[in-house]
């Protein structure tokens, strides 16, 4: 049985985790370090890059990450998060930002990434 995708991450940003922690104000060696430094860990390295996957082990049998997405995990991908040189599939949140609790932080953290997506694309212009 395959891993529900609870969360399509999709950015250009390369990920640094101090970049993510600076951006959210969180000072390093505190409890704010450990809480979000899981958070970061579980969207951008315990969760699955998928366009990196699907490169490296499903191109040839699937044809484009398009149909790879939709028919092995059932998420259907548009042209927008296609367009994003990466795509996090993200199968586990920890309770800080996971939507079944009250006062998580989610909108927090991709308000975050949004962000630091967007000081990527400037920086690129």
């Amino acid at each position: 049985m395959r891993d529900q995708i609870l969360l399509v991450l999709p950015t250009s940003w390369e990920p640094s985790k101090q970049a993510f922690l600076k951006q959210l104000g969180v000072s390093e060696g505190g409890l704010g370090e450990q809480l979000f430094g899981r958070v970061f860990d579980a969207l951008f390295v315990n969760s699955t890059e998928m366009k990196r996957e699907f490169k490296r082990y499903y191109a040839v049998e699937y044809g484009s990450l398009e149909n790879y997405a939709w028919i092995v995990h059932g998420v259907e991908l548009d042209d927008d998060e296609l367009a994003h040189e990466r795509i996090f599939f993200v199968t586990w949140l920890p309770q800080v930002v996971d939507e079944n609790y009250e006062e998580n932080q989610l909108d927090t953290i991709l308000a975050c990434i949004d962000q630091l997506e967007r000081a990527n694309n400037e920086a690129e212009a």
